[in-house]
């Protein structure tokens, strides 16, 4: 076989061994199918809308899906691959050793608090974490990088993660659907993106917008009552998010259709639904969380940084951790770049063996 024959093979052996490294990368990287969004109380509904936000609970689709494959492992060395916001050990995700990212929030633990924020001087706030592996004091590290919010640039977080952009969260109080509200908890959240000379912002909330300051754990918001303003969580017409999204340690379901919370003491009472546990630990995933608005607004180019706001109250055990991780959707095809770069390889490999087969 001639020199110059032997040197085009090994460079489609590259295009080869490039674009299948490409392809595999992110599949390797997904846990979970991000399934198309069907919210509400129907029997096909698969997730709630908390605002701007589509909430899935995993136990909900694992239930739903014959094969399974929504019982996510989260325990720190789990979700180690992944970027961070927050676990109760303050670990840095593989994700976070990037750059232009925060590092990882300390969330409470073991009864240490019974509040969170990622807003310093509210009550439960913690500090802006330091870039994994760099000299600075926490904030202002990289453009766009806030004191009370956990950032990254987009663009990072596009090489990362790409879109659909998913937030998972474990949930992991103390108790069981017993003691219902021993376990339940409120969470809230903002994501908000920004352009670097300050021309434009968006901004999304996972609950709704408080009436005073920039979060609900802002000086002169009180919070609600632990059972939310439906006592029973029974009532889809009256059921008031407020500000705060009520997380609750459990939900009731029909065969595979939500149909409701369970009432105070743990109880479904709905006809013949069954109570599912979604008050899973520290080391399974509970819930993922996109905004299919989010996901354009981040495609869009015209945002250089993500921002995001994180509350938690009647934390009453902690180890809550957040993350963002790679998914699949039904419609997901390979990235085009590594298909043409595929189809490249192929076609001068299969040029130099006709080629050699003639000399």
């Amino acid at each position: 076989m001639r020199r110059h024959a032997k040197k085009t093979i090994q460079g489609a052996l590259t295009c080869l061994t490039t674009a299948s490294a490409l392809m595999l990368a992110p599949a390797a990287a997904s846990a979970v199918e991000l399934p198309t969004a069907s919210c509400g109380t129907n029997p096909t509904s698969n997730c709630l809308r908390a605002n701007d936000f589509n909430v899935f609970s995993l136990a909900l689709l694992d239930l739903q899906n014959p094969t399974g494959g929504y019982d996510l492992p989260a325990a720190p060395g789990q979700i180690a691959p992944y970027t961070i916001i927050g676990q109760n050990n303050g670990q840095e995700g593989a994700g976070n050793l990037q750059g232009f990212v925060d590092g990882t929030y300390k969330t409470p633990s073991n009864n240490t608090a019974d509040t969170f924020s990622t807003i310093t001087a509210n009550p439960g706030g913690v500090a802006d974490p330091k870039v994994a592996n760099g000299g600075g004091s926490g904030a202002n590290e990289f453009t766009g990088d806030s004191e009370n919010s956990w950032d990254i640039r987009v663009n990072t977080l596009k090489t990362l993660n790409g879109t659909p952009i998913v937030f998972f969260f474990s949930f992991n109080e103390t108790g069981s659907n017993s003691g219902l509200l021993d376990t339940d908890l409120l969470i809230w959240g903002k994501v908000t993106l920004i352009k670097d000379d300050g021309s434009s912002t968006k901004t999304f909330y996972l609950g709704g917008q408080p009436t005073v300051g920039d979060s609900p754990l802002s000086p002169g918001n009180a919070l609600p009552a632990p059972t939310g303003p439906d006592t029973d969580f029974t009532n889809q017409a009256t059921y008031d998010y407020g500000p705060w999204i009520y997380v609750h340690a459990g939900i009731c379901v029909v065969g595979t259709q939500f149909v409701g919370f369970p009432d105070s003491t743990g109880t479904c009472a709905f006809g013949n639904s069954k109570y599912v546990n979604t008050n899973l630990g520290n080391d399974t995933a509970a819930f993922m969380v996109n905004s299919p608005e989010l996901d354009a607004a981040v495609q869009s180019g015209d945002y250089d940084t993500m921002q995001v706001t994180w509350e938690m109250a009647y934390l009453n055990g902690g180890g809550e951790s957040a993350w963002i991780a790679p998914v699949t959707t039904p419609t997901k095809v390979p990235e085009p770049a590594p298909l043409a770069l595929l189809s490249l390889g192929l076609g001068a490999l299969a040029w130099n063996t006709r080629r050699s087969r003639k000399h």
